[in-house]
């Protein structure tokens, strides 16, 4: 399929985004980026990783396409309507905090990456909850070193 991103991890070969995380994020405990198996956190955990990699991927994919199932067929497709996981993504983040709790989690890379990349990009309406979990990513020590290693990858732009 040519998927991208794809990872090699010694002879482990891992495709998907939210299958990526979920990986590095057992592979490398000591990050804390998963609640413990047994922590109750690991529900919401595995609840809003698998929310994006369903729901929120199906749903823009579809809009992107002007693909918009009638109300009978909702109940089919995964996700229901762009509307429906709109109200989704607002309450996953309408308590202010972290996806699985009080702690970032591999959850709040990929979710997170895809709230940001979609309100960025007009694929998802932007809400102030969802405004307000952005930037709290956004502002993270961790976000600012890897966006700057992004923009020293990048090649230098034309000027306007």
């Amino acid at each position: 399929m040519g998927k991208v991103p794809l990872i090699r991890h010694g002879a482990a070969v891992v495709s998907e985004c939210g299958a990526i995380c979920a990986y590095l994020a057992d592979a490398f405990p000591e990050a804390g980026l998963a609640p413990p198996a047994g922590d109750p956190a690991r529900a919401a955990y595995y609840r809003w990783l698998f929310f994006g990699a369903g729901p929120v991927e199906a749903a823009v994919g579809d809009a992107m396409m002007k693909v918009q199932p009638s109300p009978e067929q909702r109940g089919m497709v995964g996700y229901g309507c762009m509307a429906d996981v709109m109200e989704m993504l607002e309450y996953a983040v309408q308590d202010g905090g972290f996806l699985a709790g009080e702690r970032f989690s591999a959850a709040d890379v990929y979710l997170g990456s895809q709230i940001g990349w979609g309100m960025h990009f007009g694929t998802l309406e932007k809400r102030p909850a969802l405004e307000r979990y952005w930037a709290k990513l956004e502002a993270r020590p961790a976000a600012q070193r890897a966006r700057a290693i992004d923009e020293a990858l990048m090649p230098p732009q034309p000027a306007a």
